[in-house]
């Protein structure tokens, strides 16, 4: 537990975590002034045009019999900067050739290996809830001055908790995956590449040549796991239960592997 706690103290204090943060936080003020403007003078007919969503509707940043709402804006971005920055954190050890120092403090490889995975996923799905939480925090004013709180009730606030937990899980899942990877390729690019490469080509080249294995892609599996919804427009069945497992069991087999490699690994010669 000591290990873990200091493992997430030193991945909190990464520059490159604290830099995406302060991103995070100037992207969350400018939505909101985007928001007040764009509702301002407006009825509830126009903010709704269209069957189009709204934040400065409170009822608008999750409807979960939709499936929608503001809050999954977030849910992207904090997907995509969970990896970047999981990788970033293991594989500046790498770069900086620091990996040889940290085993002097604790060469029981494994059991260091697991604990930075787990307190890098534990740090950002902390950070997660707390964005999630400002990002609608700075829609207020637009909801106060030129929006509405109509339909709002306990369900509603249940729901989009849920929603913000299963983001940040989700989150927090990425960065675990990126450390993983960064540790396997020793260094950030080959992290970000693999995802990138897998992502963007390889599961796009399934999906048209094998769609029959589209249940099991990792972009299938998040996108049912967010809304907790069976995803849309495809042909197959999907329960929430069951993606999420899928995805855990994909990101448990890569911390695997990445353990072994750094427990067999000669390190002594890293620079």
């Amino acid at each position: 537990m000591n290990l873990l706690v200091v493992e997430m103290r030193r991945a909190s204090n990464r520059r490159v975590v604290r830099v995406m943060i302060l991103l995070a936080l100037i992207a969350c003020g400018f939505a909101g002034v985007i928001a007040f403007t764009s509702s301002s003078g407006k009825t509830l007919t126009q903010l709704h045009a269209r069957d189009s969503i709204h934040p400065a509707v409170l009822a608008d940043w999750w409807h979960a019999t939709r499936a929608d709402g503001t809050v999954l804006i977030a849910s992207f971005f904090l997907l995509l900067g969970g990896m970047f920055t999981g990788a970033a954190v293991a594989g500046s050890e790498w770069r900086a050739g620091t990996i040889t120092t940290v085993l002097t403090w604790e060469p029981r490889r494994v059991r260091l290996n697991v604990a930075r995975t787990i307190a890098c996923g534990i740090v950002a799905t902390a950070v997660a809830v707390a964005l999630q939480v400002i990002f609608l925090a700075c829609f207020l004013p637009a909801v106060v001055a030129n929006g509405s709180t109509a339909g709002v009730d306990a369900d509603f606030w249940l729901a989009l908790a849920t929603v913000i937990v299963r983001t940040a899980l989700l989150t927090g899942i990425a960065a675990m995956l990126a450390v993983a990877l960064a540790t396997l390729g020793r260094n950030t690019a080959f992290a970000l590449a693999a995802v990138f490469a897998w992502f963007a080509v390889i599961e796009n080249l399934i999906r048209n040549l094998k769609p029959g294995l589209s249940p099991y892609l990792w972009g299938e599996n998040i996108g049912t796991v967010v809304p907790w919804h069976q995803l849309k427009g495809v042909e197959f069945t999907r329960s929430p239960v069951v993606a999420l497992g899928t995805i855990a069991l994909y990101t448990t087999v890569f911390v695997v592997l990445a353990t072994v490699a750094f427990a067999r690994r000669d390190i002594a010669g890293t620079s």
